[in-house]
């Protein structure tokens, strides 16, 4: 009898670690190098725009990594930052900020936002600092389908003074 029940338990372990890798297969990702240049002004950023379309609930993952910062950062000072919105009233649901260490923002989608959402959200990268260029690497991950993501940042058609400023 126990040993029955050694070979139930394996194998609904085994059955249970095959279907994680069929969710892992579901996951996107966005791995893109951009520029961000120094705000225009104070109290306002340089910001770039990413639309993702996220199909089933599950954990959505930004990574900010820093590969130069010009000039040199004397301190450690916080002049990034990485928000998530919800793309409908631009609500924004996550925020981290950051200096020269980078980036990490976790957000969790669950059945009923998935729903009202309609999936559709926004990863915003922005630089608050007058002085610093950073270039960085950006990567997501998030549970969606191939054809869900367009190439490049997304720029307003008309865009407003907050949101992003030439």
């Amino acid at each position: 009898m126990r040993k029955k029940v050694m070979i139930a338990c394996v194998l609904a372990f085994m059955m249970l670690g095959a279907d994680s890798l069929v969710h892992a297969q579901e996951l996107l990702s966005l791995n893109r190098t951009a520029v961000l240049y120094p705000a225009p002004r104070k109290h306002d950023s340089y910001s770039l725009y990413y639309n993702i379309i996220v199909k089933s609930p599950g954990l959505i993952r930004v990574s900010l990594n820093l590969e130069s910062v010009k000039p040199d950062l004397v301190s450690d000072m916080k002049f990034l930052s990485v928000s998530l919105r919800q793309m409908e009233d631009e609500v924004e649901v996550r925020r981290v900020e950051a200096g020269k260490d980078g980036i990490d923002l976790e957000y969790g989608v669950d059945a009923y936002e998935l729903h009202r959402t309609d999936g559709e959200y926004r990863i915003v990268i922005s630089n608050w600092s007058q002085q610093h260029t950073a270039v960085a690497r950006i990567i997501a991950w998030y549970p969606g389908e191939e054809d869900s993501e367009k190439e490049g940042p997304y720029i307003p058609a008309a865009p407003r003074i907050h949101d992003l400023t030439f």
